[in-house]
């Protein structure tokens, strides 16, 4: 164990968020690598934590981003004088980490941010400048290159996504599990099953999710409206977001993820990789990454039809193989345990 004392900053913890709900277990993961941790968090709802943790809630508000940075700025500054703060560790937290970089780096106290999104912007032009390093994903996960940027993988548990005993011969319940938001392409997921259910009748799509916030609750509305009689024709079904601790029982009861986000590698990816059952999607992370099953055509000629089409005629020993080789890449490269070490090794480096 570190002898030393690590902050998080995190938009939640709270186990039940659709969004946030992995921040909990990371912060469990890190307390076993460090003698102290604090957390400084957005929003604080349901979790148990470790006894060597304290978490101080900095009280974000969506749409009042000023006096949320005010708030934060005078929380940081109020931990970072009563503890002595030996690494931060900016989860996911990109606005908050470049308001707080300069005075890090004035401080030398050791500053790394996780950033995978491959959307370049000032916050994070001036966090690479000011802190210790980015960390991300995958190479492609982040719009920013080089010596200062480390990529370690995905952090998914294993143990928690662990693996379905045995694949369908026929693949006819696809399952897409994600936040209801336009990035997801979810009509064109559904419009992408509607087509190929002309050649493969027994298809079923669910769509489990809901809007990240409110701005996006017409999106949301409007494409269930769109497709309202294929609900009503029994083969699409819309579910609400479900809580996090329930999506791996969830994924067992389907024969295939489906999946259109394009950016960086999605987390809901290597969930399903592990839960070994068959992923289709567009992601290129995920395809430079794992592969893909139509390797005739080049990535961007690709589209989720073409793709699940083309899986829907293999062989079940051919998805069987594909699927125990994903699933093994997935173990040595983004579980969980492998990926805290990896986070560590960062963090504690001169």
């Amino acid at each position: 164990m570190s002898r030393t004392h690590l902050l998080i900053i995190n938009y939640a913890m709270d186990e039940k968020s659709q969004v946030f709900s992995h921040q909990v277990d990371l912060v469990n993961k890190l307390a076993d690598k460090y003698e102290l941790v604090s957390v400084l968090t957005g929003t604080i709802g349901s979790y148990k934590i470790s006894s060597n943790v304290k978490v101080v809630s900095y009280n974000w508000v969506q749409g009042k981003k000023f006096s949320s940075l005010l708030r934060f700025l005078i929380k940081f500054l109020q931990v970072l004088w009563q503890n002595k703060i030996t690494c931060i560790f900016s989860h996911m937290t990109s606005i908050q980490s470049t308001f707080i970089s300069p005075i890090t780096r004035i401080l030398r106290v050791k500053h790394y941010l996780w950033y995978a999104h491959t959307s370049k912007n000032l916050y994070l032009l001036i966090s690479r400048f000011f802190t210790n390093g980015i960390i991300t994903s995958t190479p492609g996960s982040c719009p920013i290159k080089g010596q200062k940027v480390f990529a370690i993988g995905q952090s998914v548990d294993s143990k928690v996504f662990n693996r379905k005993t045995r694949l369908e011969k026929t693949i006819t319940k696809l399952i897409h599990i994600g936040r209801f938001d336009p990035s997801k392409n979810i009509e064109s997921i559904i419009s992408g099953v509607k087509q190929l259910r002309d050649d493969h009748p027994a298809l079923k799509l669910t769509i489990v999710g809901s809007p990240s916030s409110d701005k996006f609750q017409e999106y949301t509305e409007l494409v269930k409206t769109k497709f309202v009689t294929d609900v009503q024709l029994g083969w699409l079904i819309f579910t609400p977001g479900i809580e996090r601790r329930k999506i791996p029982d969830e994924l067992k009861k389907y024969d295939c993820f489906v999946h259109a986000f394009q950016g960086s590698l999605d987390k809901t990816l290597v969930e399903a990789t592990l839960s070994a059952i068959p992923v289709a999607t567009i992601n290129n992370e995920y395809i430079k990454e794992f592969g893909k099953w139509d390797s005739s055509k080049a990535n961007n000629d690709l589209s989720l039809t073409s793709e699940l089409g083309f899986l829907l005629k293999l062989e079940d020993t051919i998805i069987a193989s594909e699927v125990d080789r994903r699933y093994e890449y997935a173990i040595s490269k983004h579980d969980s345990e492998g990926w805290i070490n990896r986070l560590v090794n960062v963090l504690d480096q001169k």
